[in-house]
């Protein structure tokens, strides 16, 4: 006569592996059920993120600064830390790379990279004078020209030095020879060193000259280079009041993001120079209390930007 298998417990081995299937069956069910709701409300928080986009963009084109036109805005979300938008300008591109060589060293500086065919970088500038739109290569070639003077100039110095050096051995030479030949020889030897010294002359002459425009060329580079780098500050500061104010304004669309998490903008290259590979990021992190505090009157968005967590990166 057949026996049922039990265990201690009463149940046979094969309801006991029936109950168990069905559990996992019932939380893998839990689990998907979840991850569908969540699934739902991140397709609104994302509807929400490309709205806020749009008004970042729109705010900043409606300012007088015409150089925050060309803002590229993206955005995305990390779960459990909040939504992140990653700022960036046209002019930011140009600033921070124009800048890395700007002032000539005595070696030929290289060339700014021009950016990848298809990058998101635009390609069209505003001149100082926030009028006249150029493009980067136009501004490349103007840089490459620039630099290539600066290189003529400094092969037109090493040559000068080396002639004038040539001269001396040449003259030295003319001396030792007066002092072993005849008096008539002699004539001839004097007439030669007083040449080299009128070539000796001209020589110098033109080097001064030559010293003279390096120095004016380096004054003026100089003075172009803290030019833009106080554009650069202001363009910055413009940008971040901007976005701080419009997040104020409209923060509070932003409803299908939880109320413990955060707001983070990134904007590039607004933070201090790293070295000679361009620029760090500026880096704000906002609490979502805040920027509600801030929608409602209840704080300045001068208040909110103090409250936030700022760094560079």
């Amino acid at each position: 006569m057949n026996k049922l298998n039990i265990k201690p417990n009463g149940f046979p081995f094969s309801a006991k592996k029936l109950l168990t299937s069905l559990a996992i069956s019932v939380s893998l069910l839990t689990l998907s059920a979840n991850a569908a709701n969540k699934e739902a409300s991140y397709d609104g928080l994302a509807k929400q993120l490309t709205i806020m986009n749009n008004i970042f963009k729109s705010s900043l084109q409606a300012q007088e600064n015409k150089k925050l036109k060309s803002a590229k805005v993206d955005s995305l979300y990390l779960a459990g830390q909040g939504v992140v938008f990653t700022v960036s300008t046209s002019n930011s591109f140009l600033f921070n790379h124009h800048d890395l060589n700007f002032v000539f060293s005595d070696m030929a500086a290289p060339v700014p990279p021009l950016p990848p065919v298809g990058s998101d970088v635009e390609l069209e500038f505003f001149t100082d004078d926030g009028e006249i739109i150029v493009d980067m290569e136009s501004m490349h070639e103007a840089h490459e020209q620039e630099r290539e003077h600066y290189r003529d100039l400094h092969e037109q110095q090493r040559d000068l030095a080396r002639e004038l050096r040539d001269l001396a051995r040449e003259s030295k030479d003319l001396a030792f020879q007066r002092r072993n030949i005849s008096k008539e020889e002699q004539k001839d030897i004097k007439a030669e060193q007083e040449a080299l010294e009128q070539q000796k002359s001209a020589l110098e002459k033109t080097q001064l000259e030559l010293d003279k425009k390096l120095k004016q060329m380096k004054v003026v580079q100089q003075k172009q280079l803290v030019k833009r780098q106080k554009q650069r500050s202001e363009h910055n500061a413009q940008l971040t009041s901007s976005l701080i104010e419009t997040l104020c304004l409209y923060g509070n669309s932003l409803k299908a993001l939880p109320k413990s998490e955060h707001v983070s903008l990134i904007i590039k290259s607004a933070g201090e120079k790293a070295g000679r590979s361009g620029y760090k990021d500026r880096i704000y992190v906002f609490a979502k209390k805040d920027i509600l505090a801030c929608t409602s009157d209840k704080i300045t968005s001068v208040k909110l930007a103090t409250v936030a967590t700022s760094y560079q990166f």
